[in-house]
């Protein structure tokens, strides 16, 4: 009887949970990278950046278009929202020449690696 009592209490405390962080749940795992889009390999690495002058979808796309640019950079991932741009690179990439890249996307815009 107990055994029974705890087994749909615990069910009831899932169903809330559920309900409850749900949302924000599928919020969460919306704004993670694509799949695959950023998978890292064995010789290359993931930088973060924070980059400030964004306002536009266009501002993203130009910011994106110069970061291809940059020899080595294999894929890149920028969120105006969220003012974050992920660039899936070589090793041997300096972090100057992709913060060099946003420099060069227009004169507003400006780049940092973002702590992890």
């Amino acid at each position: 009887m107990q055994r029974s009592f705890l087994g749909s209490l615990l069910l009831v405390a899932v169903v809330i949970l559920v309900g409850g962080f749900g949302p924000w749940l599928v919020r969460e795992l919306r704004t993670l990278p694509k799949s695959g889009a950023l998978a890292a390999r064995a010789d290359q690495r993931i930088v973060s950046l924070e980059v400030g002058g964004m306002t536009c979808a266009g501002c993203a796309a130009k910011v994106k278009s110069e970061l291809a640019t940059v020899p080595g950079v294999t894929t890149s991932e920028v969120r105006y929202e969220q003012r974050r741009a992920y660039v899936v690179c070589d090793k041997s990439v300096p972090d100057s020449a992709i913060t060099g890249a946003i420099r060069r996307a227009g004169p507003g815009f400006l780049a940092a690696i973002a702590p992890r």
